[in-house]
């Protein structure tokens, strides 16, 4: 897949384009449908597969006190949209000129003469433009002045529920993990590089690494049974979230332990996928308290954790469609 920050630097289209319009933050279920229309589109027309999304999110620029936390940093997006088979992803810069931009001046400036669009397709909840007047409707209008087709793709969900980025964070922030799969068709995941520490873990027999991430949005506090990818190989871990409540007030921190490893992991890009809450943050009275419960956390952890297998992003889409 091409990857574009402008569209002064995307040539060779003018045999057309099918083009999916959206943020696309968490690429959950309801994206991948998306990018698969999208792809069936492109491979009809014959013309490359594109999606346009922006970065930062719209309201970041818009209403920051509205912005929502990330669910992927953009080097996650990235990775996620290519593995759904697209040609092309443009990650437009958004700005307050953009963001004034009237609906009509994009369809015509950027959607055809500058992507020259056969084909488009975007979620039913999906809007652009001022004032947000980017509908499909609209663009079913605009498509047939121009001559492009509109795909407007219904609600995708289970339960009655749609799939949506809001419903995953909700997940997340209730520490319900679990639910995760069902919602994104993987598990919630974060990499980060380990750095230092106040090294407390070894002392009591449980040496943590600290992760240091771009993510944005993590699950609640609290003690996770996790697998940890390091350099390809696949352990069973704990982590931590949060700030330690027993040895005082102190920073949000990522503390991971993996089991059955010895071995130096400072500097080491570790990624966590995330399997299930084992309980909340507490205070204990005293270290063999502490250390009791991080034992039961382990055996937790190893009944919860046997037999799982990780679906991550290079299984998110494997159809060619």
């Amino acid at each position: 897949m091409q990857v574009f920050n402008s569209l002064n630097s995307v040539a060779g289209l003018e045999r057309g384009t099918a083009v999916a319009l959206g943020n696309f933050d968490g690429i959950h279920l309801g994206h991948r449908d998306i990018f698969r229309k999208l792809v069936r589109r492109g491979r009809e027309l014959n013309v490359k597969s594109l999606v346009y999304t922006f970065d930062p999110h719209p309201l970041k620029v818009v209403a920051p006190d509205r912005a929502p936390l990330l669910l992927n940093t953009a080097e996650e997006k990235v990775r996620l949209i290519a593995a759904s088979n697209v040609d092309i992803l443009v990650c437009a810069p958004f700005t307050d000129e953009t963001a004034s931009c009237e609906a009509e001046d994009f369809v015509r400036d950027v959607l055809v003469e500058q992507l020259h669009v056969r084909s488009i397709v975007v979620g039913y909840d999906y809007a652009f433009g001022r004032d947000r007047k980017g509908t499909g409707d609209f663009l079913r209008t605009q498509g047939e002045q121009y001559g492009f087709n509109v795909d407007v793709l219904n609600p995708l969900g289970k339960d009655g529920v749609p799939y949506s980025s809001s419903r995953v964070r909700e997940l997340l922030t209730a520490g319900c993990v679990e639910k995760i799969p069902s919602l994104l068709g993987r598990h919630y995941t974060l990499s980060g590089h380990v750095v230092d520490g106040e090294k407390r873990g070894r002392t009591i027999g449980f040496p943590t690494a600290n992760i240091s991430t771009q993510k944005e949005q993590l699950p609640a506090s609290g003690i996770y049974a996790v697998i940890v990818r390091l350099d390809d190989i696949d352990y069973q871990g704990l982590v931590n979230l949060g700030n330690r409540p027993t040895f005082g007030p102190g920073e949000e921190t990522i503390e991971v332990y993996l089991l059955d490893f010895e071995g130096d992991l400072y500097g080491k890009e570790l990624r966590l996928y995330f399997v299930a809450r084992l309980r909340e943050e507490k205070t204990f009275a005293d270290t063999s308290s502490l250390i009791a419960a991080i034992n039961q956390d382990v055996a937790d952890g190893r009944r919860l954790l046997s037999g799982v297998k990780i679906i991550q992003y290079k299984d998110y889409l494997a159809d060619k469609e």
